[in-house]
């Protein structure tokens, strides 16, 4: 094979076929390329692909992955290359059965999880008042990620009166989905391990099967991960992770950062190699983010580097509140988009908390500026697909209770909550499914409603019994059409009847693009698995002519030309909770993470007060400049003022009427972009000695000035207020 295309760190990894292998890559090395290379390295020196298994974070990741080895070379197909779930989901529906679960279980999504979990608090009789739903749900998933039981859920977490309530809705929480056959996304780990761990058998068989482990992102697993990797790896030893301690962010949903820094401990022998190489930024933006991470005391270090020497230092712009901030990013998005170096989706704006958008947001839309949220609805769950969704659960798990409940109500069949009601109380009895009790339902309902139950029963029962004849696209139309959804969607005429129409549509093209790649294995029980297990990330980079807005954590694995990381200051980056809890660690290494999506510029603001919820509303208070912002060495970061600016918008608000309600007055909005008003003075125009007058600092002179256009940067010494920093196309500066 030909490694010419790898650097001596790269090339040295690939070569490690035998035993514990650590590769320490920092952000933008090409550990994918790594990853890829050694699993084609070894299928070409004799090893079986199905002997490799390959585990990455995202689905997307993962068929890249695949792709990628499949074109280095082409008998690969048999390799295992995967998310943990879908890796542990695939296993499952094989080895299940032990486990008392048949191959058709149901995976339920969070919002599924959430729904059983309000079903629990309402059977045990809990008021929501004394345990809120998701926080509930959030505890449940907390202590699967930990491999903590119902059981054990006291004895780890404490004896607290939440502690004990929380024991039991869990305790009930399982009761109730293992009724259903079905498991919640953190079962498919847990259920996964317990298997490992109550049949040493089937841990053997797989043992034997996969004597080749690679891992992408490890320093991202959780303890039920690690787990799992360390017993599938003990017979061999042959386990090669790929990592980054310095990009460790998901402490708050289980990571932990200890299984990449304990890696040597856990596997003795391990080589462990560093990838430094940085082929996304310029050495500009490294030098930054390398000052930044290197105050965590908890990494086992690395210095990040480009063959790239030049390019803009990282640019530090302090507004005087977060409206200027958001303004000036408004404002430089539109002068990066004006000067056509850059596209749309070639920038993105990171921020700490997703409600940090609102005021970027309205910034953006008075400039015209196109955007799209990362994180927002996903197509699946969407109420529309949601239903059809449900139908199709029932046809290879009837006894999925939760789809039942949700797809009897859709369309209406007169079937009232009182009546249903009577069903689920009956079915929990007599210990069977809803589907089942629909043929019993005659001894406890009346006739009319009774006979609906099994008509519906009849329905499902029907369509199920001749999907071997048909495809899988005619069956999931059959549903659409026999369960009466699309007639019901149709009634309504409205702009938002007429998309939830074409949702499905959509939703029918995505069946009819899965049947068509996956061939004879196109059944419907692989689709609903495919489509449990999609996560938000792999729809980034489907929104055109857009720039991005997302949280730090969002932007994980993602790159762009430019970035902006906004809302610097401390209370928000690092986050207020980290500085109560006296541990930043974490935060620093967030930011480092954003700091390393820049390819080519990036934009470090904040602003020196904020508003915050006060006892008596809002109120204006200072904010402090982060830390991370004076981690950064000096002369690596080029600090800017920036200019106040009028709204680009006209409000008329009658004075009689609340300024809340937007029904009382009139706001013009542009239609499109307005075009930038020509300054008074060209950039050009400033210049070493020139003398020059600010409405703020009065009278200076300009001592020397760097970059060029709108980045060019004059500092200038003011006669009362000293040395001042700014880029002389946004700051009002007079020559005279």
């Amino acid at each position: 094979m030909d490694l010419s295309g790898l650097n001596e760190r790269q090339r040295e990894a690939v070569l490690q076929p035998e035993g514990p292998v650590l590769v320490l890559a920092g952000a933008g090395s090409g550990k994918t390329r790594v990853l890829t290379t050694r699993a084609a390295y070894l299928i070409e020196r004799g090893v079986a692909p199905w002997n490799i298994l390959a585990i990455t974070f995202t689905n997307k990741a993962a068929a890249e992955m695949k792709q990628r080895i499949e074109a280095l070379v082409p008998d690969a197909q048999d390799i295992w290359v995967s998310t943990f779930h879908a890796m542990c989901a695939r296993l499952l529906r094989m080895e299940g059965e032990r486990l008392g679960y048949a191959r058709g279980f149901s995976i339920y999504d969070a919002e599924d999880a959430l729904t059983v979990v309000k079903e629990c608090l309402k059977e045990l009789d809990i008021d929501k008042d004394l345990i809120d739903p998701r926080g509930a749900r959030n505890a449940i998933s907390r202590a699967k990620n930990d491999g903590v039981s119902p059981a054990q859920y006291r004895q780890v977490y404490g004896e607290g009166d939440n502690v004990k309530l929380t024991a039991r809705v869990y305790a009930r929480y399982e009761d109730k989905l293992r009724q259903s056959n079905a498991m919640d996304f953190d079962d498919l780990l847990l259920k996964t391990l317990l298997l490992f761990d109550e049949y040493p058998e089937v841990l053997e068989k797989y043992q034997r099967r996969f004597r080749y482990i690679m891992v992408d992102e490890y320093q991202d697993t959780n303890a039920v991960q690690y787990r799992i990797v360390r017993l599938l790896a003990q017979a061999h030893g042959n386990i090669f992770v790929v990592g980054d301690d310095d990009q460790s962010i998901y402490g708050w949903r289980g990571a932990d950062i200890s299984n990449i820094l304990d890696f040597e401990k856990d596997f003795p022998g391990t080589r462990v190699i560093r990838l430094e190489q940085n082929y996304r930024s310029h050495q500009g933006i490294l030098d930054a983010a390398n000052g930044v991470i290197r105050h965590n005391r908890s990494r086992m270090g690395k210095e990040l580097w480009s063959a790239v020497r030049t390019g803009q230092k990282p640019l530090e712009l302090q507004a005087e509140s977060d409206l200027e901030e958001a303004q000036f990013v408004a404002e430089k998005v539109a002068s990066l988009l004006r000067e056509g170096k850059y596209s749309a989706t070639d920038i993105a704006v990171l921020y700490r908390m997703n409600s940090q958008s609102r005021v970027l947001e309205n910034k953006l839309k008075e400039r015209g500026i196109p955007y799209a949220i990362y994180g927002g609805q996903s197509f699946y769950e969407r109420k529309e697909i949601k239903d059809v969704l449900a139908y199709l659960n029932l046809l290879v798990n009837p006894s999925a209770d939760l789809c039942f409940m949700r797809a009897v109500q859709v369309p209406r069949r007169g079937i009232g909550e009182a009546s249903l009601g009577k069903l689920y109380a009956a079915a929990q009895e007599r210990r069977i499914s809803l589907m089942r009790m629909c043929r019993e339902a005659e001894s406890i309902l009346p006739k009319r409603a009774a006979d609906t139950l099994k008509a519906f029963a009849d329905m499902l029962e029907g369509i199920a019994a001749g999907m071997e004849e048909r495809t899988l696209l005619q069956t999931v139309e059959l549903v659409v059409e026999r369960s009466g959804l699309r007639a019901a969607l149709m009634t309504d005429t409205s702009a938002e009847g007429r998309m939830r129409v074409l949702n499905v549509e959509e939703f029918l093209r995505s069946v009819s693009d899965f049947e068509r790649e996956s061939g004879e294995g196109a059944s419907l029980e692989a689709f609903l698995e495919r489509n449990a297990l999609i996560s938000d990330v792999d729809a980034v980079g489907e929104e055109d002519g857009k720039i991005m807005l997302m949280t730090l954590h969002s932007a994980k694995g993602l790159e762009f030309p430019v970035v902006f990381i906004v809302g610097m200051q401390e209370g928000l980056l690092p986050h207020q909770i980290s500085l109560m809890e006296g541990d930043v660690e974490e935060e620093r290494r967030l930011c480092y993470v954003g700091m390393t999506r820049a390819k080519k510029r990036l934009y470090l603001t904040w602003s020196s007060s904020r508003m915050i919820r006060t006892g008596a509303g809002f109120e204006r208070v200072e904010a402090k400049r982060s830390r991370f912002l004076s981690e950064i060495p000096e002369g690596c970061i080029e600090p800017a003022g920036v200019r106040r600016h009028a709204p680009s918008y006209t409000s008329y608000e009658p004075a009689s009427r609340s300024p809340y309600s937007f029904a009382s007055g009139r706001v013009q909005m542009p239609k499109a972009a307005a075009p930038k008003s020509k300054a008074r003075h060209t950039p050009d125009e400033f210049a070493a000695g020139r003398v020059v007058t600010h409405p703020k600092f009065g009278r200076g002179q300009i001592l020397f000035t760097n970059g060029e256009g709108d980045e060019k940067i004059a500092v200038v010494r003011f006669d009362t207020a000293g040395e001042k920093k700014m880029f002389v196309a946004f700051a009002p500066l007079e020559i005279e």
